[in-house]
């Protein structure tokens, strides 16, 4: 086995024009300017024999035509298989369009398609330019707790998953970092629908204090894990770009404390890399009648005022509000199956990619959609080895992935969802099923 060698890069992928800013469903919003920038990290590590890449988008949605045409391209560039480059999206709710085939929100328009030629044209730049920038390196992988920057938006008692696992990248001649990677359960939503700036929201501020700690040359690559059910909901005082920096900043203090723990054993310069990827089917969904999702929808308009005229705290009701623009969802997707016209949109998303990244005795599962995080916890929980769950990745589900829990409850998840949760399992056994051939073939 060679020494490892690891390349990183980062490029700006702001939009040069106002845009609509895609996240809160039913809401018109275009942006005025730009607080902060989004950004588009790539790392690259190479064993000798296997080269992986990953790279982190600040857009909500990272689609299976614009995956296929960066991978398409890059392997050209580079020869590293397509199949081992990972794209996944931070999910920031202050960013553009990126997804055009999810039509059941009449508000949202499609994506500019010069746009997206324009995102891919810089995804590739940035592979290529990781590719270039390979040097000798040594890594190690190390955890963070990232309680308290968010949790479980349904209520903070329910499951949270806090464990954020951190790449470090060494200069194996300077001794210098150069590049984290890390991965963590938390939609990006401290900002809401009244702000009309481009932002990476909390990911960003975690971003530039890795860089004031660290130097500004580092490079920080922010996965989004399994968060359809978690947010900063129930721990921001106000839905701000300072609170947005406090969490930001909170997340960067955590990792920080990873990655000083860490001393020269923990580095290795010789690591396995290994790739497996799977194609799933998955099952479609039974809607209620267009009927019963009108009263859906009525009784849901009415709870919030109800809320607000018992006193309750704001947190429940933003959750109720949410339940609405869920109940507005799921009467249009009820009139979409009654009326067959949600095959296209499952063509657009199936077969679901699954793909597991073995990095030495650590393993990255990367799935598409938004999942609750009980999946994530799940996965991790059988794995055989230590693994690390990524989702937005290498493809959209439209709409999220919820638990039977969440099902039965019918709140503003399993509203707009096109998949029963029997798809979740179908997602944890075929990944668990991966990470067990592939401690085997180890």
């Amino acid at each position: 086995m060679k020494k490892l060698k690891a390349g990183a890069a980062i490029i700006d992928v702001t939009p040069p024009k106002p845009m609509f800013l895609h996240g809160y469903p039913h809401v018109e919003r275009i942006s005025e300017g730009v607080h902060d920038p989004l950004y588009a990290s790539a790392l690259i590590l190479d064993d000798g024999e296997t080269q992986i890449g990953f790279c982190a988008v600040d857009v909500i949605f990272i689609s299976r035509e614009i995956t296929e045409r960066v991978r398409e391209r890059v392997q050209a560039a580079t020869g590293i298989p397509g199949q081992n480059l990972m794209l996944s999206a931070s999910h920031t709710h202050s960013g553009p369009v990126t997804f055009s085939d999810i039509f059941y929100d009449p508000v949202v328009p499609r994506a500019d398609p010069d746009y997206i030629s324009e995102l891919v044209e810089k995804l590739v730049q940035v592979y290529v330019q990781a590719f270039q920038n390979k040097r000798a390196c040594t890594i190690a992988i190390t955890t963070a707790d990232g309680s308290g920057v968010g949790g479980n938006r349904r209520s903070k008692s329910d499951a949270v998953d806090p464990e954020v696992p951190v790449l470090v990248l060494k200069d194996a001649q300077t001794d210098h970092i150069f590049a984290l990677s890390t991965v963590y359960c938390m939609h990006p939503t401290v900002l809401h629908e009244d702000s009309k700036l481009y932002s990476a929201d909390f990911p960003g501020y975690t971003r530039e204090y890795i860089k004031r700690e660290l130097g500004e040359d580092v490079i920080l690559l922010y996965h989004t894990g399994p968060a359809g059910n978690q947010s900063p909901r129930h721990y921001v005082t106000a839905n701000t770009f300072d609170e947005a920096q406090r969490l930001g900043y909170l997340l960067g203090r955590r990792i920080m404390e990873g990655v000083k723990r860490l001393d020269d054993r923990d580095f290795a310069e010789r690591l396995k890399l290994s790739v497996k990827q799977a194609a799933v089917m998955l099952p479609k969904k039974e809607f209620m009648s267009v009927q019963e999702a009108e009263k859906k929808l009525k009784a849901a308009r009415d709870k919030p005022d109800e809320l607000r005229r018992g006193g309750a705290p704001a947190s429940h009701i933003r959750t109720a509000e949410v339940d609405g623009f869920g109940a507005e969802e799921n009467k249009k997707l009820a009139e979409m199956a009654a009326g067959a016209e949600l095959e296209p949109v499952y063509q657009s998303v199936l077969p679901a990619e699954i793909d597991v990244i073995g990095i030495g005795e650590h393993c990255f599962v990367f799935l598409p959609g938004e999942l609750f995080v009980e999946y994530s916890l799940m996965i991790k929980e059988k794995s055989p080895q230590k693994a690390f769950v990524a989702s937005l990745s290498n493809g959209v589900l439209a709409g999220y992935l919820v638990t039977e829990e969440a099902e039965k409850e019918g709140g503003y998840e399993a509203s707009n969802s096109i998949f029963p949760a029997e798809a979740g399992r179908v997602f944890v056994e075929t990944a668990v099923g991966m990470l067990e051939k592939m401690i085997n073939d180890f």
